[in-house]
């Protein structure tokens, strides 16, 4: 029996995942030029000691929060066919869903991302998503020998 190459079959090699936004996985679009990208899931469990008790008689669920860290480079926009656009073909990128102060204040404007996915184009299918997303805090990281990069951290409502 062979067994299968390990870099082509048994893992989701790196290179091959983007990070895709939109209001479902039909429609979810890749973010333009995204280095890292990382999730956690943090279920909070309340636990019940009694006296006589080495450990825990119960444990119970209490809470949960899940957190999105993505990390890419500032792409550059130019005009192609006519209209503005990301030099490698992308169409929206992580600056582009950064809000400002003034929408953040404003809880009527608030802009919750209804989709995001981890996804492996090579294999053709989503690794992890996650509904309700949004965004917590932005960074911009320019050091002088190497690329401008953006940073994003968020939170979801929920993972699937």
């Amino acid at each position: 029996m062979a067994l299968p190459n390990v870099t082509g079959e048994i893992i989701a090699q790196g290179f091959n995942c983007h990070v895709r936004v939109g209001t479902n996985a039909s429609d979810a679009e890749t973010i333009a030029l995204v280095a890292s990208f990382q999730a956690n899931e943090d279920f909070q469990v309340q636990e019940a000691t009694c006296l006589g008790n080495l450990g825990p008689v119960a444990l119970d669920p209490q809470g949960y929060t899940c957190s999105l860290t993505i990390d890419g480079f500032l792409p550059f926009k130019k005009i192609l066919d006519g209209a503005m656009q990301y030099a490698d073909g992308g169409k929206i990128a992580l600056m582009d869903i950064m809000p400002t102060r003034a929408k953040f204040m404003d809880a009527g404007a608030i802009q919750k991302i209804a989709y995001l996915d981890f996804y492996n184009k090579k294999a053709g299918k989503v690794l992890k998503s996650f509904e309700g997303v949004l965004i917590t805090s932005g960074s911009i990281n320019v050091d002088g020998n190497a690329y401008a990069r953006n940073g994003v951290q968020a939170r979801a409502l929920s993972a699937a």
